[in-house]
């Protein structure tokens, strides 16, 4: 099977293709429900197309579900793109412009993220997700590499990648989980961003 976004028939038309009406509305489903709840047969009945073509169309349920990954992650791949263009020149300011795009990414659409993060599907089960979740994190890359001293080697910058992106994402998930207590006098964001200045001050001291 030739995925039409990848430039199989069908790309360039004006109405989506079958495969991507399939997966819009899968996306559709995951902003209520989770990923094992998904039926792959309300998807094609609410298509009103035989319940057999996501199979058709990307031969496993779960070529299907990494292919709904990848499209959501992409958009939201995008979505943080613009997010840190529109935040100016400053490192720093970009660095929270994407911490603040990642947090609603998981807010809003909680679902998508853990399909595409958790353990259901595999990068590799599908390009799409592949490609989607390679462009973020060299957006991440990018945009921590941005802030730290000219000395600092790939390995560095790649630890403090995953340190970022672990800061935002706990705080995320515990904040929507009700986790932190209420004791603390701060909110998500302003948890958010003064972890973050605290991992840059750190980079800056250890140069």
């Amino acid at each position: 099977m030739v995925d039409s976004v990848n430039g199989g028939p069908g790309a360039g038309r004006t109405s989506p293709s079958l495969d991507e009406r399939l997966l819009q509305t899968a996306l559709e489903q995951l902003r209520e429900e989770p990923a094992e709840r998904l039926s792959l047969r309300r998807v094609a009945q609410q298509l009103d197309v035989s319940h057999q073509a996501p199979y058709v169309h990307f031969g496993t349920k779960r070529r299907f579900l990494a292919a709904v990954a990848g499209t959501g992650l992409r958009r939201a791949a995008a979505t943080a793109a613009a997010a840190v263009e529109a935040a100016g020149p400053d490192p720093l300011h970009r660095l929270h412009a994407l911490a603040d795009a990642y947090v609603r990414f998981v807010r809003d659409n909680p679902h998508v993220h853990d399909l595409a993060y958790g353990p259901t599907v595999d990068k590799a089960d599908h390009p799409r997700l592949q490609q989607a979740a390679a462009d973020y994190w060299d957006l991440l890359h990018d945009t921590v590499a941005a802030c730290q001293p000219a000395s600092i080697d790939e390995a560095d910058v790649l630890r403090r990648c995953a340190a970022a992106w672990g800061t935002a994402y706990g705080i995320a998930r515990l904040t929507a989980l009700h986790q932190i207590p209420a004791s603390v006098p701060a909110d998500r964001d302003a948890l958010l961003h003064e972890a973050l200045d605290m991992l840059h001050r750190g980079w800056q001291a250890l140069d």
